[in-house]
C-alpha cells in the first residue's frame, strides 16, 4: 500500500506540474503576442503621426477658412460650426493617412510582428466627435487598443486598433478546466485500479509463498473479479497438486518409515546372536577341553566389534524411523503479535463462518515478538486445521499472550478426545490417535508443529479433558531465540 500512496502522489505533483507549467506557458505567450501588438502599434502610431506633422507643415490638414463678415454676436457658434465642418475634414484626411500606410505595410508587418498583432481594422476618432461614435470602443465581439495622435502640441483625436477578442481568458478558463477534469478522471481511474486491481492482487500475491511454506491448506475464495478469475482458479489447481503431491509424500514416508523400523527390528535378533555366540568363543565355552583359543578370542571379538557397529546402525535406523525429517530452518524477525492475529483472522474467519463454527480470538497485549514468524504460522494452521478436522463445530478458541517467560499460544476446541493413554504419543511421526479413525489425515502435522517449536526453543503441550469433551494445545516460544 505505500507503493500505491507514492503512485497517488506521484499522479498529483505530476497534474501539479502539467497545471503550472500550461498557465506559465499561456501567460508568456500571452505576454508575447500583447508585447508584439503594442510594438506594432507603436510603429503605426509613430508612422501616421510622421505623416500627420509633414502634411500639418504644408498647411493641409483643415480645409475651409472661417468668414470675417460673421457679426460679432454670432461668432462663437459660427467658429463652433466651423471648426466641426473643417474638424471632419480633418478626419477623412488622417484616416486616408492610415489607411495607405496600412494598405501599404501590411504585409510586412504581419511577417513581422505576426498575424495575432494585426487588428481587424484601425479607425480614427476626432476629439470633437460626438458619443455615437464611441460605441466603437465598446461592441461586444471586438476588443481595441487607443493610442492619441497630437497637433500643435494638442490631442486632436485617437487611433483606435480593433482587436477581435482572442478569448484568453476564457481560453486560459476553459484549459484549466481541462486539465482539472483530466486530474479528476486520472485519480479516478488511479483509485479504480487500486479498487479493482492492486488491492485484491497484493492480498492474493502472498497466498503462493505461503502455500510453498506450508502456513496454509485452504483454497482461495472465488471472487465475481473476472481479472483475476483465471489466475485464482489455477492457483486453487497449484493448491491441489501441491496437496496431492505432500500427501503422496507423506504415504511413501510411512512406507519408507515402516520398512526400516520392520528391516531394523529384523535385525537385532540376528546380532544379538551373533553376539552370544562370540561371546562364547571369546571364553571358550566351544573347545573340547574347555580352554580358550588366543586365536579364536582375537576373531570372536572382531566380530564382536563390527556386531556392536551394527547394532549403532539399527539404533540409528530406529530412531530416524521412529520420527520424520522438518524443512524448516528459522529466519528471525522483529513483528507485533496483533500480525499472528490477523494472519489467524484472515485465513480462517471466512472458512470458519461458513462451516458455522463459532470461534474467538483473543490477545492480551500487543507486544513485540523476536522470532520466526513463518514457523510460528505454521504452527497455528496446523493446530487450526487440527481443531477444525478434529472438532465437532461446537466452538474453538484461541489466546494469543504475552508472558514474563514468553509467549503463549492457546487453541481450545470441542469434540472426542484421544485416550489419555494415547496423549505421550500423539506427537510421534505417523501416529494417529482413536478419534482420528473416520478422519483423513497422515499423522505428520503435529510432529511437524513441535518440531518447529522446538527449533525455535520452545514447544507444544497438551491437555484432554474427556469430561468437557475439550482438547487444548499449548505452544510456548521464549521471549528471546
Amino acid at each position: 500500500m505505500k507503493k500505491l500512496g507514492k503512485l497517488y502522489i506521484a499522479t498529483v505533483l505530476l497534474f501539479a506540474v502539467l497545471i503550472t507549467t500550461a498557465n506559465l506557458i499561456f501567460v508568456r505567450v500571452t505576454k508575447s503576442r500583447n508585447d508584439n501588438a503594442n510594438i506594432f502599434m507603436n510603429r503605426v502610431s509613430v508612422a501616421v503621426q510622421d505623416e500627420l506633422d509633414k502634411v500639418e507643415s504644408d498647411g493641409g490638414v483643415f480645409e475651409g477658412k472661417v468668414d470675417e463678415t460673421s457679426s460679432s454676436d454670432n461668432e462663437t457658434s459660427d467658429q463652433s460650426a466651423i471648426v466641426t465642418e473643417n474638424s471632419y475634414i480633418a478626419s477623412e484626411r488622417v484616416q486616408e493617412i492610415i489607411d495607405n500606410y496600412y494598405n501599404v505595410e501590411k504585409a510586412a508587418l504581419q511577417k513581422e510582428y505576426g498575424k495575432a498583432s494585426i487588428p481587424e481594422r484601425i479607425y480614427y476618432i476626432p476629439i470633437e466627435v460626438g458619443n455615437s461614435s464611441v460605441a466603437l470602443l465598446n461592441r461586444e465581439d471586438y476588443s481595441g487598443k487607443v493610442w492619441a495622435l497630437n497637433s500643435n502640441g494638442s490631442i486632436i483625436g485617437f487611433i483606435i486598433f480593433e482587436y477581435r477578442d482572442a478569448g484568453y481568458d476564457r481560453l486560459r478558463l476553459l484549459m484549466n478546466l481541462c486539465l482539472s477534469a483530466a486530474f479528476i478522471i486520472a485519480v479516478g481511474i488511479c483509485i479504480y485500479i487500486s479498487h479493482t486491481v492492486l488491492s485484491p492482487f497484493e492480498k492474493l500475491s502472498s497466498y503462493p509463498e505461503k502455500l510453498s511454506k506450508n502456513e496454509i491448506s485452504d483454497k482461495l475464495p472465488e471472487t465475481k473479479n473476472r481479472l483475476f478469475g483465471r489466475f485464482i482458479w489455477g492457483i486453487n489447481m497449484l493448491s491441489d497438486n501441491i496437496q496431492s503431491s505432500r500427501k503422496r509424500v507423506d504415504e511413501l514416508s510411512r512406507e519408507h518409515v515402516t520398512m526400516l523400523t520392520t528391516i531394523a527390528h529384523g535385525i537385532k535378533t540376528p546380532i544379538a546372536n551373533i553376539k552370544l555366540y562370540a561371546d562364547a568363543i571369546s571364553t571358550g565355552l566351544y573347545q573340547p577341553d574347555g580352554k580358550v583359543n588366543e586365536e579364536d578370542a582375537e576373531i570372536a571379538k572382531k566380530i564382536d566389534k563390527n556386531a556392536d557397529e551394527v547394532t549403532a546402525i539399527v539404533k540409528e535406523l530406529i530412531d530416524k524411523a521412529s520420527g520424520a525429517v522438518v524443512d524448516f530452518e528459522p529466519h528471525i524477525e522483529v513483528f507485533y503479535l496483533k500480525e499472528l492475529r490477523d494472519f489467524l483472522e484472515e485465513e480462517y474467519s471466512n472458512r470458519l463462518n461458513v462451516l458455522r463454527i463459532p470461534y474467538t480470538l483473543d490477545m492480551n497485549h500487543n507486544a513485540m515478538v523476536k522470532s520466526d514468524k513463518s514457523g510460528i504460522c505454521r504452527i497455528l494452521s496446523q493446530l487450526m486445521n487440527n481443531a477444525i478436522k478434529y472438532g465437532n463445530g461446537e466452538g474453538i478458541d484461541v489466546n494469543l499472550s504475552k508472558e514474563e517467560d514468553g509467549y503463549y499460544f492457546v487453541i481450545k476446541n470441542k469434540g472426542e478426545v484421544p485416550d489419555e493413554k494415547e496423549l505421550p504419543y500423539i506427537f510421534n511421526s505417523f501416529w494417529r490417535g482413536s478419534n482420528a479413525e473416520n478422519t483423513e489425515g497422515s499423522g505428520i502435522g503435529l510432529f511437524e508443529a513441535r518440531s518447529i517449536a522446538q527449533g525455535l526453543y520452545g514447544d507444544i503441550y497438551v491437555k484432554a479433558d474427556p469430561d468437557k469433551k475439550e482438547m487444548e494445545f499449548d505452544v510456548y516460544i521464549p521471549n528471546d531465540f
